[in-house]
């Protein structure tokens, strides 16, 4: 661990690492097919936009999170348990990297994205996810 989520960098770092697990993972694979095959260099700087604007207020980020999700839904589907597992993958990079106020922020912003994406893409809710947003002692995802 290197202290909290300061920066870009730190979130470049945070999700090179995250994605480099998410992409060969055997649930998230399929779902990530486009951004394996286009390259992860391709996808970054959106992904970097989204999260220093969840996180640090830049305002970088102008696009439709739930639009790409939902075509991506459309060529390969996902519901819960990918969530389930994007969220477990996601708060064991985090915990790894980073501790304090931001990094505190990326997990919860992490659940409660992960929970309003999957309710508005499939109509049923992540069990875990909305565990972890709600805060339910014990729900923390696996180490």
């Amino acid at each position: 661990m290197t202290g909290d989520l300061t920066c870009r960098a730190d979130v470049e770092a945070l999700l090179r690492r995250f994605y480099g697990r998410a992409l060969v993972d055997d649930l998230l694979a399929e779902p990530f097919t486009e951004v394996r095959e286009q390259g992860l260099e391709s996808h970054l700087p959106v992904m970097c936009d989204f999260w220093e604007t969840v996180l640090f207020g830049a305002g970088t980020y102008r696009g439709s999170a739930f639009r790409v999700h939902q075509r991506v839904r459309s060529q390969h589907p996902f519901g819960a348990a990918h969530f389930d597992r994007w969220l477990e993958l996601w708060h064991r990079t985090v915990d790894e990297m980073y501790a304090g106020p931001h990094a505190d922020r990326a997990k919860v912003q992490g659940a409660g994205i992960a929970t309003s994406m999957n309710r508005r893409l499939s109509g049923l809710p992540s069990v875990a996810a909305e565990a972890l947003r709600l805060g339910v002692p014990g729900s923390a995802p696996p180490a």
